[in-house]
């Protein structure tokens, strides 16, 4: 009898044990059901869409930022100073570039890449200026500052003078005379030098429309002066004043002559450089586009090759007269 409860008991465990295989087969294909024949071609075209879909978002995101980065124009160098203001191509070499701020004139020899300190510290040089017939005369001029150097820069002394104050806003020197100079004094207006600045007298006529910032520049006798009034010329030594017919767009920061094309001028404005061939007769407006220009400085011997500078110290150079910039 023992031994008949023991297959009964063995009989049963294997008849439960095979109707658990039975529920969870039918549990497995109620969970993974198969799909219909037909319906496979359809999940692949969807895939296929999804993909393709996928593809297209991202190769147009890609393309909007890549045309956006080539369209943007980022600087050779930028400046780390408190203010910026001044910028000037040594007329001997090319490659030799000097920066003016309040605390003083900082270098370049290799075309405005990288910077290091110069020899003057610690004096505001607000305007700088040479010329190629007088390639080792550099002048600086700013706040309470008229210092000359006549080595190229390497030692700088403060220049005898009779001018009313040196509180200077706007300075400019003759590229055809480089005894010619011209300087804009607060409270005095624009004076001119013969000589080099040591002696000084008031222009016979002002400049219409003064203000605190008239920015200069002069070539073979004729002087440009930008003003509240806009940018107005005098070809008969200050005595008389007209304005240009044409006037670039935007407030004048800073105005340019290259000394071997004295038709062509450059203005900056706040949405980047003006140029003009025919003496400022008529206009073009060039990049960087959106960038302020607080100094333009121009090669003497090569007139496309030109240097900005912005309102944030970023230097931009253009070797085809700032059709394109580096």
């Amino acid at each position: 009898m023992a031994r008949a409860r023991q297959q009964r008991t063995r009989g049963n465990r294997k008849q439960a044990f095979s109707r658990a295989q039975q529920a969870r087969s039918r549990t497995a294909r109620r969970s993974n059901p198969r799909w219909p024949a037909w319906s496979v071609p359809l999940i692949i075209i969807a895939a296929l869409v999804a993909v393709g879909l996928t593809t297209w978002w991202a190769t147009s995101a890609t393309t909007g930022t890549d045309e956006t980065t080539a369209g943007s124009v980022e600087p050779i160098a930028t400046l780390d100073t408190p203010d910026f203001h001044s910028l000037l191509v040594d007329p001997q070499d090319p490659e030799h570039l000097l920066f003016g701020s309040h605390s003083g004139i900082r270098e370049s020899h290799d075309g405005g890449v990288t910077w290091e300190e110069g020899t003057l510290r610690n004096a505001d040089a607000m305007q700088l200026s040479a010329s190629l017939k007088a390639p080792q005369t550099i002048y600086t001029t700013g706040h309470d500052v008229l210092q000359v150097s006549h080595d190229g820069g390497q030692t700088w002394q403060p220049l005898e003078h009779n001018l009313p104050g040196t509180d200077i806003h706007g300075f400019a020197q003759d590229q055809g005379d480089p005894q010619r100079l011209f300087a804009f004094v607060v409270g005095a207006g624009v004076l001119t030098s013969a000589d080099g600045g040591t002696t000084w007298e008031p222009l016979p006529t002002q400049p219409p429309g003064g203000g605190m910032h008239v920015a200069l520049a002069a070539a073979q006798g004729s002087l440009y002066a930008a003003t509240d009034a806009g940018l107005v010329v005098s070809r008969y030594g200050g005595q008389s004043w007209d304005a240009l017919e044409s006037q670039p767009a935007g407030q004048i920061i800073s105005l340019a002559i290259p000394a071997s094309d004295p038709q062509t001028l450059y203005v900056g404005t706040p949405s980047g450089l003006a140029k003009s061939t025919d003496g400022g007769a008529s206009w073009i407006h060039l990049g960087p586009a959106g960038v302020p220009v607080l100094a333009v400085a121009t090669t003497p011997a090569d007139p496309d090759r030109v240097f900005v500078l912005s309102n944030a110290g970023g230097i931009y150079r253009s070797s085809d007269g700032g059709e394109t910039w580096q």
